[in-house]
């Protein structure tokens, strides 16, 4: 990995992907239409729901608004989606199969001999920063929507689950003299303290109000980055 793409240069400005109608495309529950106009609708109608959901509140936005924003008869979201309960679980879907595909894309490029233990753990914290600054209105519904339904929480678990297991394996192979077990442990719990605490900052309707502690402020994901590289017992040199 060269020098210029080097996870250490990033935090927080990783190109994961924010088009709406991209996730969907991922959707393995959903078949997208064949034909352009009815695919413009589609992507009109998720683009729609997406900005108003984060805007209102899942529970406060009615079908009727998200037919309206999207500039279609009420009749045409329920023809693509049963309930509005649907048009989002569907979009989840989507969202997380491409950002696992995403992540796990940036997690193979770290295995590359010259990216140092430093690198990987600046690459799991950035990781967690990006992906809610692409989206965080998005990850606000599904970590709220958790609260609530089994099945999302279980899913978004063994996703984070994953994630660490992936940033676990390049440490263990790239610091063999360290006791496995104890690395991937420690791991784990980097992973879910550093991403309660962003989730912590994005859940408030007005956003997080001390201002090292909101998601755009860099100070707060170095700190994170320290206190894991602190943790994990591994020096910046």
């Amino acid at each position: 990995m060269e020098e210029s793409e080097s996870p250490a240069a990033l935090l927080g400005r990783l190109p994961f992907e924010r088009d709406p109608a991209v996730w969907l495309a991922n959707s393995t529950s959903y078949v997208m239409p064949r034909q352009q106009r009815s695919r413009a609708a589609l992507e009109r109608i998720v683009a729609a729901a997406m900005k108003l959901f984060a805007e209102r509140g899942f529970e406060a936005t009615p079908v009727s608004a998200i037919a309206a924003e999207a500039g279609v008869p009420v009749g045409t979201v329920y023809q693509r989606f049963a309930s509005k309960s649907a048009l989002l679980q569907t979009v989840i879907e989507g969202f997380r199969a491409l950002r696992m595909h995403e992540i796990e894309a940036l997690c193979r490029s770290a295995q590359d001999s010259s990216v140092t233990p430093v690198d990987v753990v600046t690459l799991h914290v950035d990781i967690i920063f990006s992906a809610f600054q692409s989206d965080d209105g998005l990850l606000r519904l599904i970590e709220r929507h958790r609260l609530d339904d089994i099945a999302t929480h279980r899913d978004q678990s063994e996703a984070n689950a994953q994630v660490a297991a992936w940033i676990a394996d390049l440490l263990v192979a790239k610091l063999p003299d360290r006791d496995a077990d104890d690395l991937r442990r420690r791991v784990t719990y980097v992973h879910n303290i550093v991403r309660g605490a962003v989730i912590w900052s994005i859940l408030p309707v007005a956003g997080e109000l001390n201002p090292q502690l909101r998601i755009e402020s860099p100070g707060f994901a170095e700190a994170a980055l320290a206190m894991a590289l602190a943790y994990l017992d591994i020096e910046r040199g």
